[in-house]
């Protein structure tokens, strides 16, 4: 199985504080969260990706990119403000996608999602970029190496 990401959602309120306006967050709660093929088929049903298919969720942005990125020390503020044409949004069904296939009696829509997930730009690129490659993490040298011992060289 892949690794476990945890996400927290809460409920945020702006709070009027001596004239300054300012989030404040409650009902905190954090969920294990990973690809799985529940959540690729739930992906698929709710219209939100195209396809059940990992590869529909590695297509939503320049992985190689941004597994490079998380080596160097994970994703800043600037790197994110520097890419061009970032749309949070695919990152963000990911997201969600991962809390529902592991948490299937989670009744929460992606909208509720939305409502309660409340991490910078960055931050949900680097966990979006962590549960892809989480789930395609294969070592083709081993992956080489079991396919010719399993074939016969006759």
């Amino acid at each position: 199985m892949a690794k476990i990401e945890m996400i927290t959602l809460k409920d945020m309120e702006i709070r009027e504080v001596d004239g300054e306006y300012e989030q404040h967050f409650f009902n905190e709660k954090r969920y294990p969260a990973a690809i799985t093929n529940y959540s690729l088929n739930m992906g698929e049903k709710l219209g939100l990706v195209k396809g059940s298919q990992l590869t529909d969720l590695v297509k939503l942005a320049n992985l190689g990119t941004l597994s490079r990125e998380m080596e160097s020390g994970g994703l800043t503020e600037e790197s994110v403000i520097a890419a061009e044409g970032i749309d949070i949004n695919k990152y963000l069904k990911t997201i969600y996608l991962s809390v529902i296939g592991l948490n299937k009696q989670l009744e929460l829509s992606y909208e509720d999602f939305l409502e309660k997930y409340h991490e910078d730009t960055a931050d949900t690129i680097n966990t979006y970029t962590k549960l892809v490659l989480a789930s395609v993490n294969i070592d083709k040298n081993k992956f080489a190496e079991g396919l010719d011992k399993s074939t016969s060289k006759k």
